[in-house]
């Protein structure tokens, strides 16, 4: 989500929030190492909860009043010595999953892990991901520099530093945030190079178990691992199937930084199933946790027939850091926008669309803009769908703003505005797709929803 003035021409644009932390407030680097009074954190928490209260777009429709009131007491209790930031995030951070909002969270220790990061101590190096049977894995295979030393991306990766990966993941989920239990075990992925130096310290030497300890590799701060993975934008990437089935993979829609190269890679992809006279498409945004809508839109003017609507409405939240923006409008108002309008999807002629079927992957790591996207695609029947539910809801949050609290300086963010689905459903659940695809007895190397995909494909007619 963007955290820039909104104007009208703009509201849809949609940033993960996990991307924004440049646009941050600046910090006192001297907190960084400064120990806190038990009255000045119990002053943060406080301050915590009241502004979530004041800024979020919906706080209390999503988050139970009741668990955080509960989960808030249980933490003042704790904050009965001094602390430092270290400290305190470990016991405030345990509000997170209450908020039960994705786009909402008290953000890990990311000041801290760059200071290390520039006295040589590097993150984890590796992105992970969760794989159906809740397995924690490398997302892409990768090469040591010094002694091609590799890590595949279908090992499983048993512990780190001594400690099982299900206890790292179970401690993690403790501070992850989401909607639901299940995004919030698998967000837990997403900043898991900060989550190890949060909640362990970990930095720069690692010793990773694999394969039920068939494989065992030492990470050194040295170290420099390369991806093996293809990388046109992003990961993103066109394959094709069969000669005629065309496979578009959306590994994320955060190309702001990479607009041009974005745009090109969308425009390349389709001329070249053109060529190739591709009759079929899959589009596969599962574990897509977001970017810019806009992004989304690229890929679906190729698919629309005519101007579609991204989303068809949206709520701001009227606070105090925003006001000034709308000049309309009460402190807390909610604030109700007719969107259906707005940034509409325009159809690329008739001789650059795609004129045959289309599937589109999503599951529970399908996130944010990755939503938006998938529910344009529902709503407008531009595509069959197939996969697993998200874990995230179908209407959601945006705009997101930071915040520091007031002494020990953590960082905060919270969504004030809430986009509703191109149906106007505002139903709070999570979107299922069209055919659910459940796991095979026994899981092997194959994509087994890719397979059913293209199953399904081949029995629709043109």
């Amino acid at each position: 989500m963007s955290t820039a003035t909104p104007s009208r021409s703009t509201v849809i644009f949609v940033l993960l929030c996990f991307s924004i932390v440049s646009c941050s407030p600046p910090i006192d680097h001297e907190v960084l190492n400064a120990s806190f009074e038990p009255g000045l954190l119990q002053e943060d928490l406080k301050y915590l909860v009241t502004e979530l209260e004041k800024r979020h777009v919906d706080f209390y429709e999503r988050a139970h009043r009741d668990s955080i009131q509960r989960m808030a007491a249980s933490i003042r209790a704790q904050l009965d010595h001094s602390m430092n930031r270290t400290e305190f995030f470990r016991v405030v951070g345990q509000l997170n999953p209450y908020f039960n909002d994705a786009h909402c969270l008290v953000f890990p220790l990311t000041e801290e892990a760059d200071a290390k990061k520039a006295e040589g101590c590097k993150p984890f190096p590796f992105h992970v991901v969760l794989d159906e049977s809740g397995v924690l894995r490398p997302e892409r295979s990768y090469v040591r520099q010094s002694d091609n030393t590799t890590v595949d991306k279908s090992w499983s990766l048993d512990s780190i530093n001594g400690v099982s990966a299900s206890m790292v993941l179970d401690r993690i989920t403790r501070y992850s945030h989401g909607e639901t239990f299940r995004l919030r075990r698998h967000m837990t992925t997403l900043l898991f190079a900060d989550w190890l130096y949060t909640l362990y310290g970990w930095c720069g030497d690692y010793n990773l178990v694999f394969q039920a300890g068939e494989k065992k590799i030492h990470v050194t701060r040295a170290d420099d691992w390369q991806s093996l993975e293809k990388n046109v934008v992003q990961y993103n990437r066109l394959e094709i199937f069969e000669g005629t089935i065309g496979y578009l993979r959306l590994n994320s829609f955060d190309v702001d930084e990479h607009e041009d190269a974005y745009e090109d890679f969308i425009k390349n992809s389709f001329d070249s199933m053109a060529r190739v006279k591709a009759d079929k498409l899959i589009i596969d945004v599962r574990g897509n946790t977001g970017g810019q809508s806009d992004a989304g839109a690229l890929v679906l003017q190729y698919l629309a027939h005519k101007k579609l609507a991204q989303v068809s409405r949206g709520y701001d939240r009227i606070h105090e850091g925003n006001a000034s923006w709308f000049n309309r409008g009460q402190l807390g108002e909610l604030k109700e926008m007719d969107l259906s309008t707005d940034d509409m999807i325009k159809p690329v002629a008739p001789s650059k669309r795609f004129q045959g079927n289309v599937a589109v992957l999503f599951d529970e790591m399908t996130y944010s803009a990755g939503i938006i996207f998938i529910t344009i695609v529902q709503d407008h029947r531009l595509a069959l769908t197939l996969g697993r539910p998200t874990g995230g809801f179908a209407n959601q949050t945006g705009n997101i703003e930071s915040f520091r609290l007031p002494h020990t300086q953590l960082m905060v963010y919270a969504p004030a505005r809430k986009f509703v689905r191109p149906s106007g459903n505002t139903a709070i659940h999570v979107v299922t797709p069209d055919v659910v695809v459940a796991a095979p007895d026994s899981l092997t190397a194959e994509d087994y929803v890719l397979k059913r995909a293209v199953s399904e494909l081949k029995k629709l007619r043109d």
